[in-house]
């Protein structure tokens, strides 16, 4: 089985998200396990990380239309992996959270269910939590 976190909140959120890694290695002891995060200081946080096989960072927001462009290129550049499943981790309200799990091509994708969702965000996630 290949696992993705997917955590792109801020540093101490993904410190937090630390509890569901261990978690999913107890779980899953064989399974791949990697985890994409926004921030180098959340990728700073992540290495060594002995439930972990790779921390792939990469910022996804920023910059102008060349930047986007690479990270939109980044994400498909993941897809080869072949995922079994993708959980992003909370809080992952912005659309474009989910839409990085979509384009990645996990055959699951896990996600949160957000008072602020919308339609189109259903069709991102397979399952949402509350």
């Amino acid at each position: 089985m290949k696992i993705l976190v997917i955590s792109l909140a801020g540093v101490g959120d993904t410190l937090l998200a630390t509890p569901l890694i261990h978690e999913l290695r107890a779980i899953f002891p064989a399974a791949v396990i990697d985890v994409l995060v926004l921030w180098p200081g959340s990728r700073d946080v992540l290495e060594g990380n002995p439930h972990l096989n790779s921390v792939f960072q990469k910022n996804l927001i920023k910059g102008n239309k060349l930047d986007k462009l690479a990270a939109l290129r980044f994400l498909w550049s993941l897809r080869p992996r072949h995922y079994d499943v993708s959980i992003n981790t909370h809080p992952q309200s912005k659309m474009l959270y989910r839409l990085a799990a979509r384009i990645i091509g996990a055959r699951t994708r896990i996600s949160h269910n957000y008072h602020q969702s919308k339609w189109f965000d259903r069709l991102l996630g397979d399952h949402t939590l509350p």
